[in-house]
């Protein structure tokens, strides 16, 4: 899930890649509409500066009416300011300008001092034009994603339309225009308004997709561009989710090792087993939970989403892990909804933020989805090879399946001829973006450095690696690519 940034977001992030990873990366077509540069008028905004750019809501056909993007600005903490450094943090969905708080999460000291970090929500996300599909979110993620029969199938296939046909009813004409190639254009005229001759860019996860897609358009107004937690725009739909499947089958597995070498507090001698046992029983009947106050029931939707998410964090989320499923084992489902609510956006009372709206608005629009009939032997086929988030993966990217709007591409490597290195970073566990995803990037990418991050979890800067964060910084600050063929062992 890119992160939905820190702290580490999961399973829906398994779908990021399933709804664009099989988009394709070709130029954007068509004449861009211009903007004044250095025409975006900042305010204050306690603690940093907030604007609002209008872009059109079809770039090609920018008479047709514009929708207004939400930016925010975090100045340099020093003098020798090099210029603004644009950002995406993941997603698709995912709304950035709240992180700027947070900056020194996702950045190291030497880039906060040299640049203006800015970001934006994208279209159809947050404090910018936002899509609105439905009110009831808790029906949708309480299904089943790994159904056992046929009605279990068809529970997936009306959540998945009620969500679509919501999203129609109620943001139909924005609803044709929120793919990545559109955010792509958009960021072009960010450059533009910023005054900026050419782009510095970082893209975490699905960031780094809509870095791909901007360098193949662009590749002549590029300064400099980091690909972390890199997103492969070749791999074809059911590939994408294999590979993810896998990856958080294999995070678990390691979890499952964690645990026996240290004896973690759940599973004792067999945690595997202990884990399978756990599940099946929340499959069977559902656990009480109370977040914030509010009595809840977790089921197996939220389970596997919970889990995923503590996954998403590498070693890290261990512990946490451990006591969530200690916990359910006793009957107490408490910390995996929470641990769902917190990729999930879901506020006390069962209201959401727009996040997973947004998420499926873009991601249906960037690359083609099994039809509805062919998506249980798809995920048939998956949970072969990864029987633990095989089935939830594909079957939590079922809205795609019955989306009311085309998609716009289908999978297509980049190649940004002529642009100067970009780097791209890959970790050798990480679970949500595998490694050879970046390696295909990479080798796509005619201009391409790869650095590898050998540790585990997602994403592998400004996570306290020197090794990696060094070569980053000097590739942004001086412009000095990092040698070929770097790899930095976790410490």
């Amino acid at each position: 899930m890119v992160p939905r940034p820190p702290p580490p977001l999961a399973l829906l992030a398994a779908v990021v890649a399933v709804c664009v990873g099989a988009a394709c990366g070709g130029g954007d077509g068509g004449r861009e509409p211009r903007v004044e540069r250095g025409s975006i008028d900042w305010e204050d905004c306690g603690g940093i500066d907030c604007a609002t750019l209008e872009v059109p809501l079809d770039h090609d056909d920018p008479g047709a009416g514009t929708i207004e993007l939400a930016l925010g600005r975090r100045r340099a903490s020093g003098d020798d300011v090099i210029g603004a450094l644009l950002f995406n943090p993941g997603g698709p969905g995912a709304p950035a300008v709240e992180l700027l708080d947070r900056a020194e999460e996702l950045f190291t000291p030497a880039v906060l001092e040299r640049f203006d970090v800015v970001t934006w929500d994208p279209r159809g996300v947050g404090e910018s034009t936002p899509v609105d599909c439905v009110d009831d979110l808790d029906r949708f993620f309480a299904v089943d994603r790994s159904p056992d029969d046929a009605a279990e199938v068809e529970a997936n296939l009306a959540e998945a339309r009620r969500l679509a046909a919501g999203c129609e009813r109620r943001s139909g004409e924005l609803l044709a225009h929120l793919s990545s190639r559109s955010t792509v254009r958009d960021m072009e005229l960010i450059r533009e308004a910023l005054g900026e001759p050419r782009l510095t860019y970082v893209g975490f996860s699905y960031g780094s997709y809509l870095g791909a897609l901007y360098a193949d358009a662009h590749p002549q107004r590029v300064r400099a561009i980091v690909l972390d937690g890199a997103v492969d725009p070749a791999r074809s739909y059911e590939q994408t989710a294999l590979d993810q499947a896998r990856g958080f089958d294999g995070a678990l597995a390691a979890f499952f090792a964690h645990c026996e070498r240290v004896d973690c507090g759940f599973g004792g001698s067999d945690p595997r087993a202990a884990y399978e046992d756990l599940m099946s029983q929340i499959d069977a009947e559902t656990l009480p939970a109370v977040v914030a106050g509010e009595r809840r029931l977790v089921g197996p939707g939220e389970a596997d989403i919970g889990v995923a998410t503590a996954l998403y964090a590498g070693e890290e989320g261990w512990d946490l892990l451990a006591r969530a499923l200690t916990s359910a084992a006793r009957g107490d489902g408490s910390i995996l909804a929470s641990l769902a609510d917190t990729y999930t956006g879901r506020l006390p009372g069962g209201e959401y933020d727009n996040d997973t709206e947004a998420f499926y608005a873009t991601g249906c629009l960037d690359g083609a989805a099994p039809p509805p009939g062919e998506l249980a032997p798809t995920a048939q086929r998956i949970a072969a090879e990864a029987p633990y988030f095989g089935a939830a993966t594909l079957w939590l990217g079922a809205p795609c399946s019955v989306w009311p709007v085309p998609p716009d591409g289908s999978p297509a490597p980049v190649r940004a001829a002529g642009a100067p290195p970009i780097v791209v970073l890959g970790t050798t566990n990480d679970p949500a973006t595998p490694l050879a995803w970046a390696e295909a990037l990479a080798a796509q990418l005619e201009s391409a450095r790869l650095v590898v991050y050998e540790g585990e979890g997602h994403l592998a800067y400004a996570r306290g690696d020197e090794c990696v964060d060094r070569a980053v910084d000097a590739y942004l600050v001086d412009l000095e690519p990092p040698p070929a063929g770097l790899r930095c062992p976790a410490r």
